[in-house]
């Protein structure tokens, strides 16, 4: 064992409610773990970007430190001479020379975010992850490859030792090196599975080549030579693996491979997702589960051959040919047939498949029967969102399926008759329908929770996220029943648990959550023990600072065996992460502190941001207002809003954020203003559902009256007030601009929904039900209305890529190009359309970034602007596609 050389900081208790500020204490000590480094000193700023100064010692081994002490003196000494010989000979006096340094330090202080720095990775924060290894039996355990021998190393999070797993030398196939771009161990540590040649499919999946090194030869052979793999995952125990290819699902042993489906197609999906529920549904690469000890696995099968193609071309980098490249990819849009779902059970040792749900196909397979009391949506109105194993062995599954429209839910309990694999039954677990019109969130939410060492429970319980009675996501424990269910509330209150981070340390008997019960904008971490008759009174905030005028927003991570967790703090302050252990609240590394960004910002003046609450309807929302770093209410400023606003989105919180807004603000000296209107997130389904079924119509009503209260305000310039957005921000700055309330001039739309019939079935249905079910709904929400165009300046750009179905929430250029079509039926003149050729959702392709925030920029300017920004116009270098305005 080796010890790693690198820096790690431990935080004390005492520091922790700085740290929870994105601060450094002067009290917190930087330990070497395993060796000891020079002195240094670090500078890290504030939120409020006053300096702190930390001293970190670090005594080096065997150093002569009075001699250092000496040659220090004499090197000061000399310092000092040479200041004072260059000071006389410049006839500098000792007053001149305090105040060029002081004004010196004021214009270092006085730097303002340029246009530059916005794509200079320097000023975005680093965040470090860990890769766990999920199969060890220790926990806290990482891997990575050593970056100078290229060696696999296993390094411990307690002690920071490693050692060498897999040497470099050893990843040969053939007598070739294999490029691993990445690995995964087995259940039993023997094995280890090589991925090659990855490639990417949609936003989660991907193809590659699969090996299979085993540890105690350090042989490499290949998983199989005739296709790529689309996924493969080792068993909970040993190390058997499930693998699909060609989308059919196989399992191996590693000496004999088991074909489990054989109708795998482009079209029919076994063990993995298609786009939609790849994207909207599982937002994962897999859709197969292993029972807890390995001898059945759970899968679905997807079926799309019903499922209308979309055709996207591309046009640049065609070789040897002048045709546009055309791809095509199975989008359902709203009305069109979604692909048919099943959820299906596979035995090893019966080698026989049943099905747990409806299915009109023939299957040659046993067929599940669903008991009295089970519940099934037909096949073309049935959408499984949730599957996972609610045993320690293979007994009982638990799914969750929804209508289409997802306003009425199932949770089906499947009970495994291991024996008679004919005679499994399903029941039905709960029921949900709610009754405020709105729809239910899909999340893979459900955990099992199995009884402690001590009890005698022979009961089945998982934990949930559910909506309570008040309409707020809370944790919930249901024990299933012989005919149904009981629910008991962990949590409570009028805020809500957030589903990316519930951890179930069965072990500890503790519940790990982030919730927003400080404020929505805020996220902190919190605890709950199981092992209590009344668990709920045992919550406690491990993040929360003890001045409740203190914020911060936090997201964490747990490792396999939940006693270690990555804490990433986000903001306000610049975001930190460090691991901490759950045994032991003083154990703290840090993987990132971004003290090169905490450095760099020293010298940089940046707007201030004010939390505020604004009405609408009867309804507050929330409001982020940032200023420039000079503000002064005796002036006027231009506005600019920033809108998303999609259905349980959220913009308005305490995160970090450093972006092109924070240019604008800087250099352009507008006041950016952002509104989380009805239908966003983490204030209760109240706030959240009322946008069901019109989608558009409340949340411009919500914006134009949130500009309405800035434009009365003393420090704006009513006449200069602009609404910008991308996807589906870009769809709320069109609905803006087209109710035409004369409040915003200028309107910019990057990638924006225009018509909901054009976009995903599961995203639009769950929000906008069918057009036959709702066809004024559609009508309305749609950009129809030309009128509001006329009076204002109005930007829109789209990639023609959009999407390639690589990346998140792609809106075709149908949107755009209808809506062009619209303007130009009503001979609208006073609008610009940019083109970005084969850019996806991102426009990224070919440098159309940068130019598209180039565009944006020019775009304010000409709308706003005169010589005042003459500056800005010299610092982008003249880069403009038009000239500079003229000076009235």
């Amino acid at each position: 064992m080796t010890s790693r050389q690198e820096y790690f900081v431990d935080f004390d208790q005492e520091a922790a409610n700085e740290a929870s500020q994105g601060l450094l204490s002067d009290k917190q000590k930087q330990r070497l773990v395993g060796s000891d480094s020079d002195q240094d000193d670090l500078y890290l700023y504030s939120e409020e970007k006053e300096l702190i100064h930390t001293d970190y010692s670090y005594p080096k081994k065997g150093f002569n430190w009075v001699c250092l002490g000496f040659v220090s003196i004499l090197a000061l000494a000399w310092i000092l001479w040479t200041l004072s010989i260059v000071q006389l000979f410049t006839g500098l006096t000792a007053q001149e020379s305090d105040h060029k340094s002081t004004s010196n330090a004021a214009a270092k202080q006085a730097r303002r975010l340029e246009f530059e720095d916005v794509f200079n990775s320097s000023f975005t924060p680093k965040k470090t992850n860990l890769v766990w290894v999920e199969n060890d039996p220790r926990d806290g355990i990482y891997t990575y490859r050593d970056p100078e021998s290229n060696n696999i190393l296993l390094e411990s999070i307690q002690d920071r030792q490693n050692e060498v797993f897999v040497k470099a030398e050893d990843l040969k196939y053939k007598h070739l090196d294999l490029n691993v771009n990445s690995f995964e161990l087995s259940h039993d540590a023997q094995y280890l599975l090589l991925k090659t040649n990855v490639s990417s499919v949609w936003r989660h999946s991907s193809l590659f080549n699969a090996y299979i090194y085993r540890v105690s030869d350090k042989t490499i052979t290949q998983l199989t030579a005739t296709s790529k793999i689309s996924y493969a995952v080792w068993s909970p125990t040993g190390h058997q693996l499930a693998y699909v290819m060609d989308n059919d699902i196989y399992i191996t042993d590693l000496i004999k491979h088991k074909r489990v489906t054989f109708d795998g197609s482009q079209t029919v999906f076994n063990g993995i997702p298609d786009w939609v529920y790849e994207e909207e549904i599982l937002e994962s690469n897999f859709a197969l589960w292993w029972a807890p000890d390995s001898s059945h696995i759970a899968f679905l099968k997807l079926d799309e051959t019903q499922v209308p193609e979309y055709h996207l071309q591309l046009y640049t980098g065609i070789r040897n040919g002048s045709y546009p490249k055309e791809n095509k990819i199975r989008y359902p849009k709203a009305g069109a047939p979604n692909p048919l779902v099943s959820l299906h059970v596979y035995s090893l040792s019966a080698d026989r498949v049943i099905t747990a749900s409806a299915t009109s196909t023939q299957d040659t397979y046993a067929n599940i029967m669903l008991s009295s009391n089970g519940r099934d949506f037909s096949e073309d109105d049935r959408l499984i969102v949730d599957v996972t194993w609610a045993t320690d062995s293979h007994t009982q599954l638990l799914f969750k399926q929804t209508n289409r429209i997802q306003d009425h839910e199932y949770t089906n309990l499947v009970e495994i008759d291991s024996f008679h694999l004919e005679n499994s039954t399903v029941q039905l677990v709960r029921e949900y329908k709610p009754t405020d019109g709105g729809w239910i969130d899909i999340a893979q939410s459900m955990v099992y929770l199995p009884p402690n060492n001590n009890s005698t429970r022979t009961d089945l319980k998982y934990l949930d996220i559910l909506d309570n009675e008040e309409g707020f996501a809370h944790l919930a424990i249901i024990t299933v029943l012989e005919n149904n269910s009981s629910v008991y509330w962990l949590t409570s209150g009028e805020w809500e648990v957030v589903a990316e981070t519930v951890e179930v340390d069965a072990k500890r008997q503790l519940v790990h959550f982030v919730s927003t019960e400080r404020s929505p904008y805020e996220r902190h971490l919190y605890k709950i023990s199981l092992d209590n008759e009344n668990p709920a009174s045992t919550k406690l905030c491990i993040t929360c600072p003890m001045d409740p005028e203190e914020h911060a927003y936090y997201s964490a991570s747990f490792s396999p065996k939940s006693g270690y967790y990555i804490l990433n703090y986000e903001g306000p302050g610049i975001p930190y992460t460090v691991v901490k252990k759950v045994d032991d609240a003083s154990f703290r590394s840090v993987l990132q502190d971004n003290i090169e960004l905490r450095m760099l910002l020293q010298d940089y003046e940046l707007p201030k941001t004010h939390f505020k609450t604004v009405s609408s309807g009867g309804i507050e929302m929330t409001a982020m207002e940032v200023v420039p770093a000079d503000f002064d209410s005796r002036k006027k400023y231009p506005v600019l809003f920033h809108v998303y606003g999609g259905p349980g989105s959220q913009l308005v919180s305490y995160r970090f954020d450093l972006s092109w807004q924070t240019f604008v603000a800087s250099q352009l000296g507008f006041i950016i203003v952002t509104v989380d209107g009805r239908g966003t997130g983490f204030k209760g389904r109240k706030y959240r559902v009322g946008v069901r079924g019109r989608l558009g119509e409340l949340e411009t009503i919500d914006q134009v009256n949130a500009g309405r209260h800035w434009a009365k305000l003393d420090y704006v310039d009513e006449y200069r007030m602009a609404i910008w957005g991308w996807s589906y921000g870009g769809y709320m700055a069109t609905k803006v601009i087209e109710a035409d309330d004369g409040i915003f001039s200028t309107g910019m739309a990057v990638a924006p929904v225009t018509d909901w019939r054009f976009y995903d079935s599961v995203y639009t249905e769950r929000y906008m039900k069918t057009p036959r079910l709702n066809p004024v709904g559609f009508e309305h929400s749609a950009v129809n209305n030309m009128t509001g165009f006329r009076n204002v300046k109005y930007l829109l750009a789209h990639g023609t890529g959009d999407d390639n179905g690589k990346c998140a929430k792609p809106i075709h250029f149908q949107h755009t190009a209808v809506l062009v079509d619209k303007l130009t039926l009503e001979d609208i003149h006073n609008y610009r359309v940019q083109i970005y050729s084969d850019s996806n959702h991102a426009i990224r392709h070919h440098n159309a970034n940068k130019n598209l925030y180039y565009l944006l920029t020019e775009f304010l300017i000409e709308s706003f602007g005169g010589h005042e920004y003459k500056h800005i116009y010299n610092e982008m270098h003249g880069k403009f596609s038009g000239p500079l305005p003229k000076e009235e």
